[in-house]
């Protein structure tokens, strides 16, 4: 489909990137055209993206039609460009240079430090958090980020250090292309099985990467995942365990809820060394706040300068974001769509509000995950008091027979059969039995990867 050497940028040249309103697409475009590149792109709709962009100069189109691209010198498209799209179709045919959203990045990183964030859990958060502790502390790294940090008001620093914090999504192994590099990551577990078959298969992509960290480099990994922690002994560069238990150079203890989200103590090699208020709840986020200071220490800041700074993080856009209190209930999105990230968030909930009623509003996301963890999502959903299942986000597949979330909430009934559970397939009807629902003591939280968010912004207007 794309080739597959070395992407090589040079000043002057035309990119033109197909998808560009995604936020992977989208943030490679903002830094070359901060940099001076002719760029263009297209989507298939509209979006807050493109009009950020098209303030850049990045002349953008929409929808994707054949010649879209023009003369450029590169064509840049991601694993979720189909085959049939008219555009890509043309730029083929046309013997236009393809090549994926991953060789554009490598060529962007291409002669600094890299530090990549990868995992199966936690890694926007946590590139997040390492790059406001840099820029607290008046480092300038290039960043990209799977997501809009609040504290930079979108994906992306155009930084002018020679450092590159930036997230690296195993979906479809293309993280592979980044070369050597310093690693954070998070966790392993199963998951992409769509893209990768096999849990063995998405182990053997993640040691492939972990290959990747040279001896002058460091991974820092999450010690509490039995699996990450075996394969970490692969990496040539200096091994930094962090977690909250076992073994670890970095960990914490004391945690406990803040009214913003969770205070803890951090530990070094079982010693106290500082304490942390976080603006975000759930000892998830204290997992992701000790592989960020542990990448911040390598990269030369102190302890003490990093728990500092780390305190001014405001979170990430589609991560336990606040949306609105609606008649006494607050109203929270969050892009949990794995039945950890689920589990994690509603009991970061949970601990953080007591007193409130949990409603969770959950869409799953593909139906291959529907169909590969369905009794995991339904014990994660358990958590809540109130539970709302919404119809498939099939996002880039076909519907598989058989599989609908239907029964998911038949699945939870089953788990606790006292439990008040509601399946709604269309997301149009979701705001208004939320509406009927809801109580001023509620905690309502909308879950998922595809548009459910749209429930929480409904309820806003109201």
């Amino acid at each position: 489909m794309v080739a597959d050497d070395k992407l090589v940028l040079q000043p002057g040249q035309h990119i033109h990137l197909m998808g560009v309103g995604g936020v992977g697409m989208s943030s490679l475009a903002a830094i070359l055209a901060e940099r001076g590149f002719k760029v263009t792109g297209s989507d298939r709709g509209e979006g807050p993206k493109l009009d950020a962009l098209r303030r850049l100069g990045v002349q953008v189109h929409v929808p994707q039609v054949a010649g879209g691209a023009g003369e450029a010198d590169a064509v840049v498209v991601s694993t979720a460009i189909p085959e049939s799209n008219p555009e890509l179709a043309d730029a083929r045919e046309r013997r236009l240079p393809l090549w994926h959203r991953s060789h554009l990045l490598a060529a962007i990183i291409d002669g600094v430090t890299k530090v990549a964030v990868s995992g199966t859990h936690g890694k926007t958060t946590t590139t997040s958090m390492l790059a406001t502790i840099m820029l607290e502390c008046g480092r300038d790294p290039l960043v990209l980020i799977g997501g809009d940090a609040a504290n930079l008001g979108t994906n992306y620093h155009c930084g002018r250090d020679s450092v590159a914090v930036f997230e690296a999504c195993e979906s479809d192994g293309t993280f592979l292309r980044y070369g050597p590099c310093s690693e954070i990551i998070t966790n392993v577990e199963a998951d992409h099985l769509d893209q990768h078959g096999t849990f063995e298969a998405v182990c053997d992509v993640f040691r492939r990467f972990i290959e990747l960290v040279p001896p002058e480099g460091f991974l820092a990994y999450g010690a509490e995942c039995e699996v990450l922690r075996a394969m970490a002994q692969q990496a040539a560069g200096r091994l930094i365990p962090f977690g909250l238990s076992g073994d670890v150079e970095l960990g914490a203890d004391e945690i406990g809820p803040t009214p913003a989200g969770v205070s803890f103590r951090l530990l070094v090699s079982g010693e106290p060394a500082g304490r942390a208020r976080l603006q975000v709840p759930g000892e998830h986020n204290v997992r992701n706040a000790l592989g960020a200071l542990a990448a911040a220490r390598e990269l030369g800041l102190t302890l003490d300068e990093a728990l500092a700074a780390l305190e001014q993080f405001r979170g990430v856009g589609r991560r336990f974001e606040h949306i609105c209190v609606l008649d006494g209930a607050l109203v929270v999105d969050d892009y949990a769509h794995h039945p950890t990230e689920v589990a994690a968030t509603l009991a970061a909930a949970r601990r953080g509000w007591p007193e409130r009623r949990l409603v969770a509003i959950f869409q799953p996301h593909l139906y291959s995950r529907t169909r590969d963890f369905l009794d995991q999502f339904a014990q994660a959903l358990t958590i809540a008091d109130v539970v709302i299942v919404a119809g498939i986000y099939a996002a880039r597949e076909d519907p598989i027979p058989g599989v609908d979330a239907g029964k998911l909430a038949e699945r939870v009934r089953e788990l606790d059969p006292d439990k008040q559970v509601h399946y709604v397939a269309e997301r149009a009807e979701i705001t208004h039995l939320v509406r009927e629902l809801a109580r001023p003591d509620d905690l309502i939280l909308t879950l998922g990867a595809g548009d459910i968010r749209r429930v929480a912004e409904e309820l806003s207007c109201m």
